[in-house]
């Protein structure tokens, strides 16, 4: 069910009071500010990610890297359900609570929040710790099958970090969230391989890998509980009326949809690992291979991030006004200024990317380059087509787009599955960027046809140029 547009839902019981209007269109400035944050802090952790990967591989043998990458991905994916769609609900919600007597709508948006993610913990923990060791050995992963605590632990921290992390860039506190959010875990996954390795260490075990990631999780989670002090004096700060935010049966119906969405993706965005071991379970080395060579590909991967940090906030209190032509230049202005980027990515790996592995991880590793330009080309489709799936989830779109996600997922897999055991990692590559490209799509599609708004990028050389100007600064400077 779609949840009602929040610009009817019913505004604080206090006396009237002139409110100045919103002054129409979105700064610039404070894109690129939070943009540039979110950049530095973001490429700056992918270089110590990219490092650590290095040790991680000096440090352990491909058997026990392939089970620590692959309990990363399970890892992942149980924080999605746990979470269970709270970070884009809480961005959906939140920027239209703060305003006159937001301190009263924020307080109580917050505590049914967190409510809802207690009660999930206490629902999904309990018969996971029964299934685990039946499920990694279904998995052809039994030697995980005792990893459950850690999976548990991780998957908690996880969905708490993603709930706070969500709320924290509601308020638009980009210089807390992006460090927290990208460069400080991976600084600490560094240190502490890096500390593994000066101290001759090299056939660790995978339970001593996930320790460290433990712990950089722990560090994260608390430094974003001090931070949630820091929006209180924001919580009244937007030029409007606050409105209070929908009853817990409302929320949870929409951060249901949201969080099914979420987890279905992971079965096409965060499984290859697991569905490679499934296909080719006699070649652990082939999972290794591949794994490296999606951490390289984060590199381009990550650049749609840069909007998504920062739009979707942006899209709520848009949709609420009723600004739908400011929503689609937002968009596409994003979009484009993602592609610039992510072109000359492209064209980087395809040139440097075989070198790069060779000499970063050793000759074993350098076969994935092949691997890596595959899931380049889907990539690049992803981020030329922008944020469609943030425009449905912001304008109360969600079901369209959880259907479109299970529709996705039901495509992926058997696809995997086949071109796994045909081609083995590079089939499940080319399944992977398929998928990818077929979903966006859909989603693009759906959101000019449900919400008027365009996300595709600017075809005109004319728009690409003049968002070039925008990212140097000179087009607001001419105003």
């Amino acid at each position: 069910m779609d949840t009602p547009a929040l610009s009817q839902a019913a505004p604080l019981p206090r006396p009237p009071r002139p409110v100045d209007k919103p002054d129409g269109r979105v700064s610039h400035s404070r894109l690129r500010r939070g943009g540039a944050l979110f950049a530095g802090s973001h490429f700056l952790g992918m270089a110590l990610g990219f490092a650590g990967s290095m040790m991680l591989v000096r440090v352990a043998r491909p058997e026990q890297v392939a089970s620590y990458l692959m309990l990363l991905q399970a890892a992942t994916a149980l924080g999605l359900v746990l979470q269970l769609g709270l970070g884009p609900a809480t961005l959906r919600f939140a920027p239209v609570s703060r305003g006159q007597g937001g301190e009263q709508a924020t307080g109580l948006l917050r505590r049914r929040l967190f409510s809802i993610q207690f009660g999930i913990w206490a629902l999904i923990v309990p018969p996971l710790v029964l299934f685990w060791p039946s499920i990694a050995r279904a998995l052809h992963a039994p030697d995980l099958a005792t990893a459950a605590p850690f999976l548990i632990t991780s998957a908690v921290l996880a969905s708490l970090g993603q709930l706070m992390d969500a709320y924290v860039r509601s308020f638009r506190l980009y210089s807390v969230a992006a460090p927290l959010g990208h460069f400080a875990p991976r600084a600490l996954i560094f240190g502490g391989f890096v500390a593994l390795w000066m101290s001759g260490r090299h056939d660790l075990p995978w339970e001593l890998l996930i320790c460290i990631y433990l712990g950089s999780q722990l560090a994260v989670a608390l430094g974003y509980a001090l931070a949630l002090r820091w929006t209180t004096p924001m919580e009244s700060s937007e030029p409007r009326e606050a409105h209070l935010p929908p009853g817990v049966r409302t929320i949870l119906g929409t951060t249901t949809a949201m969080g099914m969405r979420a987890a279905i993706a992971v079965l096409f965005l965060s499984s290859d690992l697991w569905l490679l071991s499934w296909a080719r379970p006699e070649d652990k080395v082939a999972v290794a291979v591949y794994g490296i060579a999606a951490r390289v590909m984060q590199i381009m991967a990550s650049l749609p991030g840069i909007a998504n940090f920062l739009i979707p906030q942006e899209f709520a209190v848009l949709h609420a006004d009723g600004r739908t032509g400011e929503m689609e230049r937002l968009a596409r202005t994003a979009s484009t200024a993602v592609a610039l980027m992510s072109v000359a990515a492209f064209a980087g790996l395809a040139v440097l990317g075989r070198p790069l592995l060779d000499v970063a991880f050793g000759d074993a590793y350098a076969g994935g380059w092949t691997i890596l330009l595959i899931l380049a080309v889907g990539t690049l489709w992803d981020t030329a087509s922008g944020s469609a799936g943030y425009v449905l989830q912001m304008s109360g779109r969600h079901m369209r787009l959880l259907w479109l996600t299970l529709g996705a997922a039901a495509f992926k897999l058997p696809l995997s599955v086949a071109l796994g055991r045909l081609w083995g990692a590079h089939g499940i590559a080319l399944a992977t960027a398929v998928t990818l490209i077929a979903l966006n799509v859909a989603m693009v599609r759906s959101a000019r046809e449900l919400v008027g708004v365009r996300t595709f990028v600017y075809l005109q050389p004319r728009k690409w140029a003049e968002v070039f100007r925008m990212l140097l600064g000179r087009a607001e400077r001419a105003r």
